[in-house]
């Protein structure tokens, strides 16, 4: 059967069409007879995911199993024909046309990323180098726009739900659709307080709802790029109780502010797009595909520079841009930037996220938290 997205009817006659169809086909079966498993490869309060061989094709794959006792089978049915919807784009996690159920569980089979996600790589008040956060960042933008035109929102963008092949980001695939939903529906609440979130979710209450938005996966996506560059979050959340938050607001807002410090490692072409990627206002927000063009530059300061704009303010910056050269994905191994980044906030990259936290691998780098985030469910 085929899932290949149809452009004269919307996502949500196919997405519909898709759920009944898999709802009519899926069968209940025993995991045993059909699959050998290897290992788990993460869990949750969602269930787990286990690295399985299908025992007729010979194919690894990883088996996502969500618990019946808190998953109902619409959510299932959403989640895998999104996933299946979505697959056909080179840099969104692959699907197998499986999906079954067990006596406690609904499982469906996705591509297996053999290295892991880009939480594991990412070293804690350091950072990823420059080219390789353009070599990863510059696939998950085209994944999040191909998201967005077929009007979908990922709503959970964070570097546990990027998959890698391999260390230095020559092919990452984004992946988990559980929260992904239509742009313009409503959702009811907001599943969690995390420092991706915008600040219009953070301010509105668990009992009044809000409208789903690409703005949405626009600051996340602001956010994440900060995180794989400096190994640190700019804020727990973002809220004016925040004062790294509130500190960057204050800049936002007023020009002539200080440049918070936290900010101060980056070009004032990178100050530029993540003005345009984290703006207060979601109406303002750019497009994704739109960073695009901030490729060419150089988004880090060297030391020397860094040296000159301490303190300064936006409209005192001035940073000479180096010749800007073409961004391969592909070729050698880079070596990480070994430099800490200069900062003032007291946040190192901790495995905060939301509900459906992966606990993580026990051979998996482990990251350094010197400050706990309490996710607000």
């Amino acid at each position: 059967m085929s899932f290949s997205p149809l452009t004269s009817r919307s996502a949500v006659d196919i997405l519909e069409e898709l759920q009944l169809l898999t709802a009519k086909t899926m069968e209940k079966i025993e995991v045993s007879k059909h699959y050998e498993i290897i290992r788990e490869l993460g869990k949750g309060t969602y269930g787990r995911v286990d690295l399985a061989i299908h025992k007729t094709r010979g194919a690894k794959m990883a088996l996502k199993f969500l618990r019946k006792k808190t998953t109902k089978q619409k959510s299932f049915l959403q989640e895998y024909c999104i996933s299946r919807y979505l697959s056909s784009c080179q840099y969104i996690i692959g699907m197998y046309d499986i999906a079954f159920e067990t006596t406690e569980h609904y499982v469906f089979a996705q591509e297996y990323a053999v290295a892991g996600d880009l939480f594991d790589i990412i070293p804690p008040q350091v950072g990823l180098s420059e080219h390789i956060t353009k070599r990863c960042i510059y696939q998950i933008a085209l994944a999040l726009d191909y998201l967005h035109s077929r009007k979908l929102v990922h709503r959970d963008i964070k570097p546990e739900n990027i998959l890698i092949f391999d260390k230095e980001c020559r092919k990452v695939k984004l992946s988990d659709f559980g929260m992904t939903r239509i742009a313009g529906t409503t959702e009811k609440r907001v599943s969690g307080t995390i420092p991706y979130t915008a600040p219009e979710l953070c301010e509105t209450s668990k009992h009044s709802g809000f409208l789903v938005e690409y703005s949405i996966d626009v600051w996340a996506f602001g956010v994440l790029l900060f995180c794989m560059m400096t190994g640190n979050f700019p804020w727990e959340k973002a809220l004016h109780q925040d004062s790294f938050y509130y500190e960057f607001l204050q800049w936002q807002r007023y020009k002539s502010a200080a440049v918070p410090s936290q900010w101060r490692k980056f070009t004032s072409h990178a100050l530029k797009m993540f003005s345009k990627l984290l703006s207060i206002e979601p109406e303002r927000r750019c497009a994704i595909k739109d960073v695009l063009w901030y490729f060419a530059k150089t988004w880090l300061v060297s030391k020397e520079e860094s040296l000159n704009v301490d303190g300064k303010s936006n409209a005192e910056v001035f940073v000479h841009i180096k010749p800007p050269a073409a961004l391969p994905l592909g070729g050698g191994s880079e070596a990480q930037n070994s430099n800490k980044s200069e900062t003032s906030t007291s946040l190192s990259f901790s495995s905060c996220s939301s509900y459906e936290d992966v606990t993580k691998d026990n051979n998996s780098n482990s990251i350094l938290v010197s400050t706990a985030i309490e996710i607000c469910v």
